[in-house]
């Protein structure tokens, strides 16, 4: 145990013995009503030091917490890829994250190439494909569940045009991958994420048609999560920036995913100089969110570092530590 949490342990519980005694249904009601809601820390919010090597992922369940002041944190596949297997890594990390008293919910699982630009998809319409990418999907599952996460996040990218044969497709996927999910009590969750997944309504439908608690959505704030199609990317530069041709309503579709979902990405990209997230009203998600009495995290997920790589280079983004900040202060505004 780390010696600063020891202390803080021990004024705890030397404060709790003075405290007035409440009723174990009076205390049990206070706290459901406080935390109904809770603050997670999504490490894509790092991903440009992470990517680069200047972060290790080992450094993040003490930045979460000493940092940040947050008591979860959610994952992304990326930084594991080269270590998922080794025992002396996963112990580690497990260590890390029980000496910070953390919670590990969600791994984000992203089977995408950035230089090949190649993805692998339970929905890729070549059935040997889907396979590949079903079992690579359980590796992670597995990766997930040793380090103490509660869900996997998945996409379902695919070129088919057929709305009705991608959602029957999907459907073969989730249900083979739900069946080993299961029975490691993981739940899958698929975030509004490009193509047919940025269509809430289409989404959800596919989720009410396996009808599987184990199933759920993971609404992300983006504007460009919400994006059905997008317009050609001139050069490589705009890989991540180009226009959208075909927007979602992204209010209405956190309202519509809502009743299935397992966890919330509050992404954030950029500020105005009141502090306000410029693409996104988070007064009003936020009101919408807890209207819809929603219980669990909701994550930040600040993506400037990010963009500062692959987006628009013109544009000025916070650092990752100060985007972090920013979009927590602007969460606990609303909360």
């Amino acid at each position: 145990m780390i010696p600063n949490r020891r202390s803080f342990i021990k004024k705890t519980l030397v404060a709790s013995s003075a405290a007035p005694i409440f009723t174990n249904n009076l205390w049990s009601l206070l706290n459901l009503k406080q935390n109904d809601i809770k603050i997670s820390l999504q490490c894509f919010s790092f991903a440009n030091v992470l990517m680069n090597g200047k972060l290790s992922i080992l450094d993040f369940p003490k930045m979460v917490r000493e940092d940040f002041n947050i008591e979860a944190a959610e994952y992304w596949n990326i930084p594991f890829i080269q270590r998922r297997t080794d025992p002396r890594f996963i112990k580690e990390i497990n260590k890390r994250t029980s000496d910070y008293g953390l919670k590990n919910t969600i791994m984000l699982v992203d089977l995408f190439d950035l230089k090949t630009r190649e993805s692998k998809s339970i929905s890729h319409a070549d059935k040997k494909k889907r396979m590949e990418a079903i079992e690579e999907h359980k590796q992670w599952i597995e990766m997930a569940k040793s380090i103490g996460c509660q869900s996997i996040r998945l996409n379902l990218w695919t070129e088919e045009k057929d709305p009705l044969e991608v959602k029957k497709i999907s459907q073969d996927g989730l249900l083979q991958l739900l069946e080993f999910s299961t029975k490691m009590d993981i739940s899958i969750v698929i975030e509004n994420h490009g193509g047919f997944t940025s269509d809430a309504a289409w989404l959800v439908d596919l989720i009410k048609s396996i009808n599987d608690p184990k199933l759920g959505t993971l609404p992300d704030f983006g504007s460009s999560n919400f994006c059905i199609q997008r317009a050609e990317a001139k050069d490589e530069s705009q890989i991540f920036s180009y226009d959208c041709i075909n927007q979602y309503d992204k209010y209405k579709g956190v309202e519509q995913m809502l009743p299935y979902a397992k966890g919330i990405s509050a992404k954030a990209i950029s500020f105005n100089e009141n502090g306000e997230e410029d693409t996104t009203d988070f007064k009003r998600m936020i009101n919408l969110i807890k209207n819809n009495s929603f219980k669990g995290y909701m994550a930040i997920e600040y993506s400037g570092g990010f963009m500062k790589m692959y987006g628009d280079k013109k544009k000025k983004y916070l650092s990752s530590r100060d985007g972090v900040v920013a979009t927590k202060k602007l969460i606990e505004k609303y909360l």
